[in-house]
């Protein structure tokens, strides 16, 4: 075959695979360095912390000049009580609670303000305790009174490994989602014209839901089977977190299947699933608070319904939370899989109407 020949079908084969070929070439590396941006300190300065007055004899002024020097090194809102604040704590609403006492423009006054964080937090343990020294030493001279920052832990003490066989359930499922089961469902695209005469496409999918829901309870077994022989205090099975984790299978799976109903299963498809997984990983935060990094990373994460997957699944699985508290996240997460569901659905109907 004449070379001029062979560039002609690689010049083919390039026009014919441009979407994955800018998917792989372009959309990837894009993203890639997009992502970098939400690394941009070590000590984190945009995470969400709550400041509420410890009595009501506690002044405007004192609390908002708490707030100001808070301000330097993270995201404060105002609470009007503890009992509040110390609930948007456990929501991972804020991730850390500073009390502000009475006293601070009182000279020869001496005033501790207690910064309450989660024992549970695991990785954002060594960062409060930072922030607290860096705290005291610009609390130094900028009120009246003498001024201390005392850190208080509640919750119960984990590990690093706790705190992430928790994580890795929720990595598990999105990778199930994205890759697993539609890989299973495009193996059997060649019988998908023998499937619509003798049933149809939804049933299909019916059943293969039928029986993947349940499986994804396996690793779940998998892993509470290895926790509980390394003596990890994790509760896996608690009703609260198994919702999560069923909840964020069924909205990735049906978007993954949903892409590649609309791309005919071609490997464009592949590569945009993957793309959806990677995005989903670097922007969620499913590890480090909301706004560790950056104020991007916050604002994205906020939006994710995963990031709030994984917020529900560790306050009931490894804080032992109680699943009501989290009622307003289950709805959401219920949203979204019903819409994803509705794109799976309307991508059947086009891949139908196309066949």
């Amino acid at each position: 075959m004449a070379l001029r020949s062979l560039f002609a079908r690689e010049a083919r084969w390039v026009r014919h695979n441009a979407g994955v070929l800018v998917l792989v070439l372009l959309v990837l590396p894009s993203l890639f360095a997009v992502s970098t941006v939400a690394f941009q300190q070590v000590i984190p300065r945009d995470t969400p912390i709550a400041v509420v007055p410890e009595s009501d004899v506690v002044s405007e002024d004192e609390v908002d000049a708490v707030t100001g020097v808070a301000a330097f090194f993270s995201r404060p809102h105002d609470y009007d009580s503890r009992a509040s604040a110390e609930r948007a704590l456990a929501r991972e609403e804020v991730y850390a609670l500073f009390v502000v006492p009475h006293g601070l423009f009182d000279e020869d006054a001496s005033v501790t303000i207690e910064m309450v964080v989660e024992e549970e937090m695991v990785p954002y343990e060594q960062p409060s305790l930072a922030i607290a020294n860096i705290l005291s030493g610009q609390l130094r001279g900028t009120f009246p009174a003498e001024t201390t920052v005392e850190r208080t832990a509640i919750g119960e003490d984990r590990t690093l490994s706790e705190f992430l066989v928790s994580v890795g359930t929720i990595l598990l499922t999105m990778v199930y989602a994205f890759v697993y089961l539609p890989r299973v469902v495009a193996d059997e695209q060649r019988v998908f014209q023998r499937i619509r005469v003798e049933s149809s496409l939804w049933r299909l999918l019916t059943v293969k839901y039928a029986v993947f829901l349940p499986l994804m309870l396996v690793p779940v077994v998998a892993f509470q089977g290895i926790a509980a022989s390394l003596d990890f205090r994790v509760d896996l099975f608690a009703p609260g977190a198994l919702a999560a984790t069923l909840l964020t299978f069924l909205s990735l799976s049906a978007i993954a299947l949903g892409v590649m109903f609309l791309t005919r299963f071609a490997t464009v498809g592949r590569m945009v699933n993957a793309t959806l997984l990677f995005g989903t990983l670097a922007f969620s935060n499913l590890v480090y608070p909301a706004g560790f990094f950056s104020p991007m990373r916050r604002t994205v994460a906020r939006l994710s319904p995963i990031h709030y997957a994984a917020i529900v699944h560790r306050g009931t699985a490894l804080k032992g939370n109680a699943a009501a508290l989290y009622a307003d996240r289950y709805l959401l997460l219920g949203g979204f899989a019903v819409g994803a569901l509705a794109f799976l659905a309307g991508s059947v109907v086009v891949y139908q109407r196309r066949a």
